[in-house]
């Protein structure tokens, strides 16, 4: 997948991220401070804390958040009420949601918040990144990925129809030596998780975090650059893609 994207001139990006903002505290308003949550402080790997939509969210060492351990699923996308922009492609309720900007996660995340009454948010690039670990790659040093690691461009996609190619865009290449079975998005979880408890953080799709940056690859990516830990994709708030989505996290 392209996701290298043409910034705006930076004055109007943070114009515009502020804008959204404060349109969700408008919609949203934020609840009076409450003490902390026991249950999100009990929060463990082992018991992780449950939200409303069944979401299960699990502490990262270096982090004030829990982090949820998959990223928003279609479902729970609509349970907003805030529309969606099915793909191209065929997916079902446990896939990621897909075609979200930054400004509608945000949106999303702001509701969550007014639903249950805690603080929900993306991720901090920070927080995304103690999260994913240290290594050159999720999954380790190594090329090519582990076969079934993550959701990534892999021979799987050697199967696809002329239709489902038509998808693709041109000069799409495929990850030599690798395979994952998912030709596009695949349900949330269907690989392991890391050793937080959290999945998919390679793979599956971009997703955005506060700043906002994109973290992660997606089904569509096949480049080393794209797929290693560190690297990062940029987009207008009001960007819209079938390789990006979001996680969100809770703040304890």
């Amino acid at each position: 997948m392209k996701k290298h994207l043409v910034l705006t001139v930076a004055a109007a990006l943070a114009a515009a991220c502020l804008l959204t903002q404060c349109a969700e505290m408008a919609r949203y308003p934020s609840a009076p401070p409450t003490p902390p949550d026991p249950a999100l402080l009990s929060a463990s790997q082992a018991a992780p804390f449950v939200n409303s939509l069944g979401m299960k969210f699990v502490p990262v060492p270096g982090t004030n958040v829990l982090f949820c351990t998959t990223e928003t699923t279609v479902a729970q996308y609509q349970a907003a009420g805030l529309g969606y922009q099915a793909p191209e492609f065929s997916q079902e309720s446990n896939h990621p949601a897909v075609n979200v900007s930054w400004n509608e996660a945000k949106a999303w995340c702001a509701w969550m918040s007014a639903k249950d009454g805690h603080r929900y948010r993306l991720p901090t690039d920070a927080e995304w990144s103690a999260a994913v670990g240290p290594g050159t790659y999720p999954w380790g040093e190594s090329w090519p990925p582990p076969n079934n690691y993550g959701n990534y461009a892999g021979q799987e996609l050697r199967g696809c129809t002329e239709a489902e190619r038509a998808i693709l865009f041109k000069g799409f290449t495929i990850i030599a030596g690798f395979s994952d079975r998912h030709k596009f998005t695949a349900p949330v979880g269907s690989y392991a998780a890391n050793g937080y408890g959290v999945y998919d953080l390679g793979g599956n799709v971009w997703e955005w975090l506060e700043n906002p940056v994109l973290r992660g690859g997606s089904w569509g990516d096949f480049a080393r650059e794209y797929l290693a830990s560190s690297d990062r994709g940029y987009g207008t708030p009001g960007f819209r893609g079938s390789g990006l989505g979001f996680r969100c996290v809770v703040v304890r």
